[in-house]
């Protein structure tokens, strides 16, 4: 995996508050661990480091953003909850950024 600078780590990217940083590491490591999963151990498929980055960011986005959408209603402070369905793939962000350097079975 590529290594993050502050900037790029999702405690910074879901703007994560002292609270919830640690949250947001936990799922930065599950990201981390479902990209590597699909893409295969050892990167088999030569994936760029930013790509790979980039679909970690967004997993893990989606795993941090499931804590304040529960049953698909969204909480947030100072605003009124707002219905919406959830994405039960965590993966579906990274699909589209990693298909392209996969091969994929006939």
């Amino acid at each position: 995996m590529p290594e993050t600078t502050p900037a790029t780590t999702l405690e910074w990217y879901v703007q994560a508050v002292t609270a919830d940083a640690a949250f947001a590491k936990e799922s930065e490591e599950v990201a981390t661990q479902m990209v590597t999963d699909f893409i295969g151990a050892g990167n088999p498929f030569k994936v760029p480091e930013k790509v790979v980055a980039r679909a970690v960011l967004e997993v893990g986005a989606d795993l941090y953003y499931r804590k304040a959408s529960r049953n698909g209603v969204v909480t947030m402070e100072g605003v009124e909850p707002q219905m919406f369905r959830l994405n039960r793939d965590p993966m579906a962000a990274a699909y589209p950024l990693l298909r392209r350097y996969l091969v994929m079975g006939l």
